[in-house]
């Protein structure tokens, strides 16, 4: 469990850099987009794995809706994006898919009950970072008005995720 929380961090690493103060001054639409579709499709990776290994299938439910989800946020957000004309250019020194890559190791190494528990205790630190970004930083400095309405429209999405998976971790005895 604790390199799976160590990956867990380290996949949450370029939304670590959009969390912190002195970033968020340099944050600009273009580099809030990047981060914002990251985010979406490392939880559409991690989705499909547990989708794929899960053994329950309330895990293999959630990881279904997750990536069903987050493959649609994807597309609304590329669609203003394309609008806006940017391109979505992650901040200088990003290393989110190397931590990404290493969570995803990590969970597919695992199997069965294992996998299922170390699944959504990724999936509830993944989103509580998630959420904690949005609302203290990128949400407050994102400038163009449809992209700023669209992180408003799906951020109850993020919080939906969250409230299913510790439910489902509740349901299944598993402690985060």
């Amino acid at each position: 469990m604790k390199y799976l929380i160590k990956s867990a961090v380290a996949a949450l690493s370029l939304l670590a850099f959009a969390a912190t103060p002195a970033s968020a001054g340099g944050l600009n639409d273009e580099t809030i987009f990047a981060i914002f579709d990251q985010a979406n499709m490392a939880d559409i990776a991690t989705g499909r794995l547990g989708w794929k290994k899960g053994q329950s299938d309330e895990v293999r439910k959630l990881a279904k809706m997750v990536v069903t989800d987050h493959s649609a946020v994807q597309q609304m957000g590329r669609e203003v994006a394309k609008e806006m004309g940017i391109l979505g250019t992650p901040p200088d020194g990003d290393q989110s898919w190397a931590g990404q890559a290493e969570a995803l190791k990590n969970l597919s190494a695992l199997s069965g009950k294992a996998f299922d528990e170390a699944y959504l205790r990724y999936e509830i630190g993944y989103h509580t970072a998630v959420i904690a970004a949005i609302n203290s930083t990128l949400l407050p400095s994102i400038k163009n008005e449809k992209f700023k309405a669209l992180v408003v429209k799906v951020l109850p999405g993020f919080e939906h995720h969250l409230a299913m998976t510790k439910a489902a971790a509740d349901r299944m005895g598993v402690s985060y």
